[in-house]
């Protein structure tokens, strides 16, 4: 008990650092009914989805959603509020290692405009089993990918050993799948997200300046107009997006701290979890299996009975 205080204490410190976060993301779709199949073993991240000639697009990967799932799971509402600022981060890694994206970076909210981004919302998370629901959208709000993933630990996963993770297939599988639907994309198309990521950007600081460049159209974002190589316009563009991803990268770094800091202990949490619903689970199917072979109403399947329980 006093391991598991111990545990859920440094959680809440993690959390009181992070309590200046700005309210998650939206919901990226319904919670739906039936579990997603397994995630299969990924040995690595790819890295062929990329040719040297493609421009290297930023993702922003937000905030998790932690409000999914089932009521009855948030016992330890401090640890789900803190998986959704750890998540991210193991998430991050895998889509750094895959080598084929600029900037990748963990942000508060979907308000933080890049070319590419990603949210997820957590539909179960405890140290047997992770599943989430993620959406990839671009800078014109159009969908790329949108998917169920679910992986389960297993007991040689635990303890977990130092810069692994016990779900590190399914944050390969995952930054697989984003680079395959990235890696479609050609160069033009490439160009035209980074600039309307930086015009949607500063016609929400400026909306006056900068707002003519673009539309929305069908729920979609538009590039109508962009300043030319040169144009004062754009070198004042350009000095506002290195002020506000000098400020995005600082914050990221706070983010991916705090997360070393508080690593340790939240996979001591995950293996206590795991050791807990693995006899539960176990116990359940014992006792499931049990049949009384004592006559209904005598004291001998009483004892069968009270035993069982």
């Amino acid at each position: 008990m006093m391991h598991l205080r111990y545990v859920l204490l440094v959680l809440a410190v993690f959390l009181g650092l992070a309590a200046c976060e700005s309210p998650g993301p939206r919901p990226v779709a319904e919670t739906p009914e039936d579990a997603a199949p397994l995630t299969p073993a990924v040995g690595q991240v790819e890295q062929n989805y990329f040719s040297p000639r493609e421009t290297a697009l930023d993702i922003n990967v937000v905030v998790f959603d932690a409000g999914w799932g089932d009521a009855s799971e948030e016992l330890f509402p401090t640890v789900r509020k803190a998986e959704s600022l750890l998540l991210p981060s193991r998430l991050a890694a895998s889509l750094e290692n895959s080598g084929g994206f600029g900037a990748v970076r963990i942000v508060p909210s979907n308000d933080v405009l890049s070319p590419l981004q990603v949210q997820a919302g957590i539909l179960k998370a405890d140290g047997r089993e992770l599943e989430l629901a993620l959406e990839l959208r671009d800078a014109s709000d159009q969908l790329l990918l949108a998917r169920r993933y679910r992986d389960l630990a297993a007991a040689a996963d635990y303890p977990v050993p130092s810069g692994q993770d016990p779900f590190d297939d399914l944050y390969r599988a995952i930054a697989n799948d984003i680079a395959e639907r990235v890696g479609r994309l050609d160069d033009a198309t490439r160009a035209r997200l980074s600039r309307l990521a930086a015009a949607r950007f500063g016609a929400s600081v400026a909306p006056a300046a900068f707002g003519r460049l673009i539309a929305r159209s069908d729920g979609r974002y538009e590039l109508v107009s962009y300043p030319a190589a040169g144009d004062p316009m754009l070198l004042r563009l350009a000095r506002m997006l290195r002020q506000d991803a000098l400020f995005i990268d600082t914050a990221n770094e706070q983010y991916r701290d705090l997360s070393d800091q508080v690593s340790e202990s939240y996979d001591l949490w995950r293996q206590y979890s795991f050791e807990l619903e693995s006899y539960g689970a176990s116990y359940r199917d014992e006792a499931a299996s049990r049949k009384s072979n004592a006559r209904r109403g005598t004291f001998a399947s009483m004892q069968q009975g009270y035993a069982s329980f």
